[in-house]
């Protein structure tokens, strides 16, 4: 996923119905209109993919006077180290500083006590034996001495309710409590899966009943899936049981895709061998894949 967010190409589609080849065009390279298609040996129909970052939403309105920021804003107050921290727009990294923050203002119990740091260094060539002028970096993310379970647990297996301890994660992935925005426990469950596989501090977050048109829509989860370093899909995850009627199913997704947002529905069936961890498994690899 990372590489996602560090390749600086600008992504086009070409369009024709019988095409639809997907071209990167470099960013030091400037088109004014004009885009080839390889497939075509023609200028493409050029069809820009995603939603520019600058585009991206200035804030979302979450439950509970949550207003969530594509990256959380230093304070003159905040510990220096925390500005070496690298945010990516609505990443989990940037969600859960953002989280932590409100919790405390809430003056909720039981907050994370999470504790990130960062290191900056020359970034070593192992086949010419010597540095670079590139910089690489380490982020290490722990709570309470050990590794920070939200960001960088990246499971294989499912993990009990007993295993976990982070505190931020728990509150986070219930109904009903006061620091959780989840509707449902099926939205809770997934969640909480999804968060303990990817292990990824930038990895897209899952942002539960985000406001969109003006509160007339509160999407199970939104996320904002990186194509280009400045291209993003927004992405609308839908959590539904059978009983729901494939009509009204239909007339949804086409309302989010007018919007420009690529819909994902999940089907919880539990009387056919459902798993949360298989469905949050699947969700990953489909948010990952290029």
């Amino acid at each position: 996923m990372r590489t996602r967010y560090d390749l600086s190409v600008t992504r086009f589609i070409c369009d024709r119905p019988t095409c639809h080849t997907v071209i990167d065009v470099p960013s030091e390279t400037l088109y004014e209109g004009e885009v080839w298609c390889p497939r075509c040996d023609s200028e493409a129909w050029a069809k820009y993919v995603g939603t520019a970052a600058t585009q991206l939403p200035d804030k979302l309105q979450l439950p509970k006077q949550f207003h969530l920021l594509p990256v959380p804003r230093l304070e003159p107050s905040d510990d220096l180290r925390s500005a070496n921290l690298l945010f990516r727009p609505y990443s989990q990294r940037s969600f859960l500083r953002q989280y932590i923050e409100w919790l405390k203002l809430g003056r909720l119990e039981h907050i994370c006590d999470f504790q990130p740091s960062a290191t900056c260094f020359k970034r070593y060539d192992t086949e010419r034996q010597c540095y670079t002028d590139e910089i690489d970096y380490e982020l290490v993310d722990e709570c309470n001495g050990r590794a920070c379970q939200f960001l960088r647990t990246e499971t294989v297996k499912p993990i009990r309710d007993d295993e976990l301890w982070c505190v931020a994660l728990k509150n986070l992935c219930s109904v009903g409590k006061p620091e959780s925005f989840c509707d449902t426990n099926d939205e809770a469950q997934l969640l909480r899966n999804f968060l303990l596989l990817t292990g990824g501090d930038h990895f897209p977050m899952l942002i539960p009943q985000a406001s969109i048109l003006s509160g007339q829509k509160r999407p199970d989860f939104l996320c904002f899936v990186p194509i280009t370093a400045f291209q993003y899909q927004p992405t609308a995850i839908l959590v539904d049981r059978p009983a729901k009627p494939s009509t009204a199913l239909d007339n949804e997704t086409k309302e989010y895709e007018n919007l420009g947002y690529t819909v994902k529905r999940i089907l919880v069936e539990r009387d056919h061998g459902f798993s949360y961890f298989k469905a949050a498994r699947e969700l990953k690899n489909w948010l990952a894949s290029p």
